[in-house]
């Protein structure tokens, strides 16, 4: 069966949502999406809980370390399953990737067209008619204690961690409504609905198709069986891992990969796939002395955010934060917290590649040793606030704790990093004359034409902030390149 639409979006997350709304002002929009729908109107559980039924994620294994990445999946992609944290980064973020119409002035009338934000409406740097609703929770006492003891290390308090610049301690920045998970699922998908947009969950895309090279559309199976879908126009919003595989498997991508696909080469570009970038983590649990202390709102309290030896004058950003554990992990005790120490700013990269066995990530947390001493130095202040917060009889600390001083803290945290699942830059956004680069700033697949890719796969950088406000901000953008 072959059907016709004007654009065609692949990939319904945090992204693909904002894009094919935006393009549905121009022309009829088919959005295809390999995950699920689960409802509609929403059920309540895909608002409020963070653990959602397998059909949800992708999952990925780090080639490296054999780490479970779990990665969003259905309508809403990873802004349906994650913690609804709300940052977009700094301003140095988007001027460093020296892109010409994506400096931090282009992107923040982006920021600002999706958001709603509920404290500050009136800033001339927020949004206050988007479909995305930015919120701040009141801190509670955990958070209350942190906040302490910033403010007794020196820290400046934030009251906005999203005005430009803004560094310090203070609550987090969430997309919530009614203390419920907000976002492209919630947001988006309604007003798409009523655009005109036909969504298509339970579609796959097997490949896209060519004429020369001109994209003329994509193969999908949905329930209904095989379709061809042709367009006037295709972009790929599948994510950090599944926009390079749909290229590499319809012929664009590094020689030796689409070789060993057995792809007939339309583009190549060596640049996809590589640049695999993520923000490494390592998390130092500890047990609070009264659960009242703490509340099952993930990801909502306490947030510090500041910088490794500003004189340095290179913004290596840290995050430190507490959250409670048994919402991710329904066997933890309910006193747990994992405090979370986050390098914001690595210099280590990976690579994504696709082989006929499937997909292999090399994620490479920590692989420079900048990076790993950057992160030793971020868990020794987490470790000083946490031995303040103990001392004070707030939490407990166990005897075996990996942070603790006698060993090589380096070391330790290579042995303990994981993903904070903010993988990016694996379709790299940039010059077109420049080695590596996928998409030039119009977001046009070099080498073909009727091709686009629009999601986390094209940041160049990886930006100082969780990367889920950024994707829908790209997505949001690709309509702004308009053809005549």
């Amino acid at each position: 069966m072959t059907t016709r639409t004007d654009t065609l979006v692949i990939g319904a997350g945090a992204a693909g949502l904002f894009c094919a709304l935006r393009w549905a002002e121009h022309g009829s929009v088919t959005l295809v999406e390999a995950g699920p729908d689960a409802g509609n109107p929403l059920p309540r559980w895909g608002l409020y809980d963070y653990v959602l039924p397998e059909a949800h994620y992708y999952r990925y294994t780090d080639s490296g370390t054999g780490q479970a990445i779990p990665q969003g999946r259905g309508l809403g992609g990873g802004s349906t399953v994650n913690s609804a944290a709300a940052l977009r980064g700094q301003p140095w973020c988007y001027d460093g990737w020296q892109v010409p119409g994506w400096s931090w002035a282009d992107c923040l009338e982006g920021f600002r067209a999706i958001e709603s934000d509920q404290q500050y409406p009136d800033a001339a740097y927020h949004g206050a008619d988007g479909l995305i609703p930015i919120t701040r929770l009141e801190p509670g006492p955990l958070d209350a204690a942190v906040f302490d003891w910033c403010g007794t290390a020196g820290y400046p308090p934030a009251d906005d961690h999203n005005a430009p610049g803004a560094l310090g301690y203070g609550v987090w920045t969430t997309n919530r409504r009614d203390g419920g998970r907000w976002g492209t699922w919630a947001g988006v998908v309604p007003a798409a609905r009523r655009a005109g947009v036909r969504i298509c969950p339970d579609t796959a895309a097997g490949r896209l198709v060519f004429d020369g090279t001109r994209c003329t559309g994509a193969d999908v199976t949905g329930p209904d069986g095989p379709e061809r879908i042709t367009a006037g126009r295709v972009i790929v919003c599948a994510g950090a891992y599944g926009s390079p595989a749909l290229l590499m498997r319809s012929g664009i991508g590094p020689e030796p990969a689409l070789a060993r696909l057995g792809a007939e080469p339309v583009s190549v570009l060596p640049g996809v796939g590589a640049n695999l970038m993520d923000h490494p983590w390592c998390l130092l649990d500890v047990d609070v002395t009264d659960p009242a202390l703490i509340e099952a709102r993930p990801v909502s309290g306490a947030l510090l955010r500041y910088e490794l030896d500003a004189a340095r004058g290179e913004h290596v950003e840290a995050e430190i934060f507490p959250w409670q554990t048994r919402p991710y992990d329904l066997a933890s005790p309910p006193t747990r917290v994992s405090f979370t120490a986050a390098l914001m700013a690595p210099r280590s990269r990976g690579r994504f590649e696709l082989t006929p066995a499937g997909p292999e990530l090399h994620v490479g947390h920590l692989a420079a040793d900048a990076d790993a001493a950057d992160m030793a130095e971020i868990v020794a202040t987490t470790a000083e606030l946490l031995e303040s917060l103990a001392k004070d009889g707030l939490i407990t600390i166990g005897e075996d704790a990996w942070w603790r001083p006698g060993g090589d803290l380096a070391a330790a945290c290579r042995a303990t990093v994981s993903s904070y699942h903010h993988h990016s830059g694996t379709c790299r956004m940039g010059d077109p004359g420049a080695p590596g680069t996928v998409v030039g700033p119009d977001l046009a697949v070099l080498g073909t034409s009727g091709l686009s890719v629009a999601d986390s796969s094209v940041m160049p950088v990886i930006p100082r902030a969780n990367t889920n406000l950024a994707s829908m901000m790209i997505g949001f953008r690709s309509g702004d390149a308009i053809p005549a």
